[in-house]
């Protein structure tokens, strides 16, 4: 544990100093701040302001996730650090682990950040503590840990151009496929048993999306949420597994 949680701190250290971390969030400050004129635009509706706050809270999320991700191990073969960490007492999977969580705490800190920014344009414009737009944003925060995990193990077995570009493929078929499996009565046997087996082997990444509930003040029960939260803890934990069991059979 105390070897992961060393690679952790390097990677957490690592991340916080990248520039691709400080321009997607300043980027996102930026987005945030737009919302006080977007909310003179919308008169002051909650709904919109919430919609284009959390969207754009999620939007740069996602591009911090899998620009970090997608170079998490290549950039340490490139550098040769990781030969050094591995000469040591350290496994694979600690290393695997100590990224996974470092990337986790940096990628949770940005998105912190840019959250106490939206809570208080929605205090400023007399929305009060936004409960549930903070519960939204846990829940974006889950998907993040999910697409986090889905770049570990991507980014042990293909190069990171590869893992960025398969990565926004299955965020975007995650968010999809729910849709389009809903509606897989109409298309022909071929098509249906095709959705049928992507939408339960493909992360269901439509779990998350609370967004909409959170801006039309529309609460969920707790079992919903309860479930959805293991879905991601079970996911993720699948992921990380098949990561390092690829990262193990990996010729460095």
């Amino acid at each position: 544990m105390r070897r992961i949680i060393a690679i952790a701190r390097h990677t957490f250290r690592e991340a916080v100093r990248d520039r691709v971390l400080h321009g997607a969030a300043a980027g996102a400050f930026l987005f945030i701040l737009l919302d006080f004129f977007f909310a003179k635009l919308a008169l002051g509706d909650l709904v919109m302001i919430k919609s284009f706050g959390l969207a754009g809270l999620y939007l740069f999320g996602l591009i911090i996730t899998i620009f970090m991700g997608a170079s998490a191990i290549h950039a340490e073969i490139e550098r040769r650090t990781l030969y050094f960490i591995l000469s040591k007492p350290v496994s694979r999977a600690e290393f695997l682990l100590g990224k996974f969580f470092g990337l986790l705490a940096a990628l949770f800190l940005a998105a912190g950040l840019i959250a106490v920014a939206y809570l208080a344009v929605i205090a400023f414009e007399g929305g009060g503590l936004d409960r549930l737009g903070l519960l939204a944003i846990v829940f974006q925060l889950l998907e993040m840990a999910l697409l986090t995990a889905l770049l570990i193990f991507l980014s042990a077995i293909v190069r990171p151009l590869t893992a960025a570009v398969c990565s926004i493929l299955l965020a975007f078929a995650g968010h999809l496929l729910p849709a389009a499996f809903r509606n897989a009565a109409a298309a022909g046997p071929a098509a249906r048993r095709t959705l049928s087996f992507l939408y339960y082997v493909l992360p269901n990444l439509e779990k998350f999306d609370l967004r909409g509930f959170a801006a039309h003040s529309l609460s969920l029960p707790p079992e919903a949420l309860f479930s959805v939260f293991l879905y991601a803890f079970a996911y993720t934990a699948f992921l990380l597994m098949l990561a390092i069991e690829c990262f193990k059979r990996r010729e460095l």
